[in-house]
């Protein structure tokens, strides 16, 4: 009885590590486990990321298209294109070509998608 004891003790605690210093070996192999943990998590959260941005710019294309004619620039030159117009024309006149006006952006706004690969095709 007390071999057969003996060999179900063996077997169950065989493979324990019973050397000198498991306790440093014990810590350094959770600290290099603990690294490589870090190293994946950081990983994983740049892919998600990447794809995180690359769903905004196809959610939102017109974001971006926005972003880049709307600028300073063209705020200000549509600011002085409006000054020099109201300045130049009366109340009546204005108000005769808001309709043209409203109709021409129209057609290139809705244009656009076609003319636009034309244009960038041509460059």
């Amino acid at each position: 009885m007390n071999d057969r004891v003996h060999l179900n003790l063996a077997a169950l605690f065989g493979g324990l590590d019973t050397r000198p210093e498991f306790n440093a070996r014990l810590l350094d192999r959770l600290n290099e486990e603990i690294a490589q943990e870090a190293l994946r998590t950081e990983e994983a959260r740049r892919l998600e990321q990447l794809r995180h941005q690359v769903a905004q710019r196809e959610l939102h294309p017109w974001k971006q298209a926005l972003g880049r004619w709307v600028t300073l620039e063209t705020v200000g030159i549509g600011a002085l294109a409006a000054l020099m117009i109201s300045s130049a024309w009366s109340a009546e006149q204005i108000r005769a070509a808001v309709p043209i006006v409203v109709t021409v952006l129209g057609v290139l706004l809705t244009a656009a998608p076609v003319l636009v690969p034309m244009i960038r095709s041509r460059h």
